[in-house]
């Protein structure tokens, strides 16, 4: 067993590969196809997600700085449940695009929150020297992850479009319990 410096670490590890557990990806244009969506909306939930993504990536930084890492990835992956939640159940354009909203802006509240809270759990026991062997190890978990979530959602499409979406729904609840329980570390500078 590897004895990571920080409890946190290894929480986070775990909340890198859920979230990058898109079982949905590989088969979203099928999906929404599968709901009556031409290629106009699809590309437009698409623009949309970025837009919503883009437009909250500062307010989130700032949220992160003033309410702490461990809040903010709180809301955003409780975000991510919701907007994968309304996927799962949706059938029409104008439902999807909620959904997606939701997705861009739980996804900018949990980018660069999950990062900053390694380097400030890490600063806090003194170990930042080791913050790129770490931070090297959560992307390379979340690249596994996606690609064995790229096989199981292409399995569960063979049965039915929307069991992707279900399965996607359980694995955004599994971030949630893991980053509640992840300790705010204390605040090395104001």
């Amino acid at each position: 067993m590897i004895k990571l410096p920080h409890p946190n670490i290894w929480k986070l590890f775990v909340i890198k590969g859920s979230l990058w557990f898109m079982v949905i990806m590989p088969i979203i244009v099928f999906f929404f196809q599968d709901n009556g969506l031409n290629l106009f909306q699809i590309f437009t939930l698409q623009a949309s997600y970025s837009l919503s993504l883009s437009l909250m990536e500062i307010p989130s930084g700032y949220a992160a700085d003033i309410i702490g890492r461990r809040k903010t990835l709180i809301l955003g992956c409780i975000l991510a449940f919701i907007g994968f939640s309304l996927f799962s159940i949706s059938y029409d354009f104008w439902w999807f695009l909620v959904a997606e909203i939701l997705l861009g802006f739980g996804n900018s509240f949990i980018s660069g929150a999950d990062t900053a809270l390694m380097y400030d759990s890490l600063l806090e026991v003194k170990a930042e020297d080791r913050f790129l062997k770490y931070e090297g190890r959560s992307i390379s978990i979340g690249n596994f992850s996606e690609a064995a979530a790229g096989i199981l959602g292409g399995l569960l499409a063979s049965i039915s479009f929307r069991y992707p979406a279900y399965a996607q729904v359980i694995v955004a609840l599994t971030a949630i319990p893991f980053t509640v329980s992840l300790v705010e570390p204390k605040m090395q500078k104001e």
